[in-house]
């Protein structure tokens, strides 16, 4: 059963901080700063020394209104996005990254970053009710490695695009983690894909990537992929996949067999 999106005013509450951060921290366009000389520089200097205010403080300005209309549109609800205007965000994002990370990364920005996230503690048993049973052990995982500050509020299987997936989803504050199970194509492998593994944790090969503010890092068995997506910094992101990857190899070929 897919996790659809749903429109509810608190269900942002975590995405509010990232954007409004996300704004105030965009350096000023280069190409505005250029257009400023240019001006600047075909006007006689009496026309434009009286104004000079007015030319620092713009950019500045911009900033602020952009940022006060972001926080409005977030304490009004949902962002005024059509879904044709989320699909293309996602799309934008996914092209950053390599075809065996994609599916993983799509999952999490459609069910995490799109979708419902509770804003008050949900208990296990609710969580995890739309779990397949096969997965207990990988929910083992999950829960043993997770850091401290994460709660799990969801696990369940879920479907974009026709494809299935297993999707564990933690919150930490405005903090999104997702570890997302999913059975591998034929087309799809990290090795086709040229990917150097970062890192090993007991001989699990840790592939790793980025795109935008989401930090990625994944293994592959021979029939599934596993992935940890999170808006974590990289080090962290990479740190906790180490310690999950040992123990969802294991229960993914336990599945296997």
């Amino acid at each position: 059963m897919s996790a659809e999106p749903m429109d509810t005013t608190h269900e942002d509450d975590h995405l509010a901080g990232r954007v409004r951060h996300a704004v105030r921290s965009q350096a000023v366009p280069p190409e505005l700063a250029a257009k400023i000389r240019q001006r600047m520089d075909a006007e006689p200097e009496h026309a434009w020394r009286g104004r000079w205010r007015s030319v620092v403080w713009l950019p500045i300005a911009a900033a602020i209104v952009i940022s006060i209309a972001a926080g409005i549109a977030f304490r009004q609800g949902r962002p005024r996005l059509t879904a044709g205007q989320r699909e293309a965000f996602i799309y934008s994002v996914l092209v950053k990254v390599s075809n065996a990370m994609r599916p993983g990364l799509d999952d999490h920005l459609h069910c995490s970053v799109y979708g419902r996230v509770p804003e008050t503690a949900v208990p296990l048993a609710q969580a995890v009710k739309d779990l397949p049973p096969q997965f207990a052990e990988v929910l083992a995982v999950v829960q043993r490695q997770a850091p401290q500050s994460f709660q799990l509020y969801s696990a369940h299987l879920c479907t974009r695009h026709g494809r299935k997936f297993v999707h564990f989803q933690l919150k930490s504050d405005s903090r999104l983690l997702s570890v997302i199970i999913t059975r591998r194509s034929v087309e799809e492998s990290f090795v086709r894909d040229q990917i150097v593994p970062g890192l090993k944790e007991h001989g699990v090969a840790v592939h790793e990537a980025r795109a935008a503010q989401f930090q990625m890092a994944a293994i592959e068995t021979r029939d599934y992929l596993a992935y940890l997506v999170s808006d974590l910094d990289g080090e962290a992101n990479r740190d906790l996949m180490l310690a999950l990857a040992p123990g969802l190899q294991s229960a993914l070929r336990k599945l296997e067999s």
